[in-house]
């Protein structure tokens, strides 16, 4: 018997960047809460864009928010693993010197640009509704502790980020895609499988009891760590690697159908 489902969003449940999900899920996920089993949302979204997307179950679920670095729950959230603030500085320097390579320093709260009215900045609004403040530029980094940061670039984030970036911080930073134009920065050891195993210890659940969906590179820690892994139909290969079985992807319902079966 399950006792925990962990689920990621973007390309897993919905298209990435969209806010539309079937509300179908609202239904499935409170009938699946009503039978004991807890459901954690894990994403590299900022707490605000998730309470758009699960606005009508938010107080049913636990929540491993920007790459399962930040979890929350009843109101409460904890970081599992700060960034310090001088290694945002830093980094921000680095994205600084490439044309259209954007970057985000995150908090559990606030989510910062170094600039408004940009392409990542507009689809952080537009797509995922997120709440920015923009600093007026790269050098303006805020004074405190972050609990993730993020590259973004329209077309070779992977690239720039392997070839000019990602070297230099051997063992301080991981730098894990999760998505098209994005990759989410943390601590080592600070991802979604991490937030997945601290939940499971709180609340006295074993690995062999819990499932995980996924698509990406950032949920390959997830779906390692679950009794059982499930990778959609569209994830990258490495992805589906990882996982224990593969499901049609979120313009057919897959997660969703898994999901109904527990109900019986």
């Amino acid at each position: 018997m399950i006792k925990m489902v962990m689920t990621d969003i973007d390309g897993t449940l919905i298209k990435d960047g969209t806010l539309q999900i079937n509300p179908e899920y609202y239904e499935v996920i409170e009938k699946l809460v009503e039978k004991g089993i807890v459901f954690v949302v894990a994403s590299g979204r900022h707490m605000v864009s998730i309470k758009e997307v699960f606005a009508p179950v938010m107080d049913k679920l636990w929540i491993a928010s920007q790459n399962g670095n930040v979890v929350s729950h009843n109101g409460k959230s904890k970081i599992m693993k700060p960034i310090p603030q001088e290694w945002g500085k830093e980094l921000w320097e680095q994205l600084s010197k490439f044309d259209q390579l954007e970057g985000i320093l995150n908090t559990p709260t606030n989510t910062y640009c170094p600039f408004e009215g940009t392409p990542m900045h507009k689809l952080l609004i537009d797509g995922y509704h997120y709440d920015t403040i923009g600093t007026g530029g790269w050098s303006n980094v805020p004074q405190e502790d972050f609990s993730m940061m993020t590259m973004y670039h329209p077309e070779n984030v992977d690239q720039i980020c392997k070839k000019y970036i990602k070297d230099k911080w051997e063992g301080k930073l991981e730098f894990l895609n999760s998505g098209k134009y994005w990759i989410d920065i943390v601590r080592p050891g600070a991802n979604k499988g991490t937030a997945m195993r601290s939940i499971c210890e709180e609340l006295g659940i074993s690995r062999e009891e819990t499932i995980a969906f996924g698509d990406n590179i950032n949920d390959i820690a997830m779906l390692e760590y679950a009794g059982k892994g499930y990778a959609v139909d569209t994830a990258r290969k490495e992805t589906k690697e990882a996982a224990d079985e593969i499901i049609p992807g979120y313009a057919e319902d897959g997660v969703l159908k898994v999901l109904k079966t527990f109900l019986s």
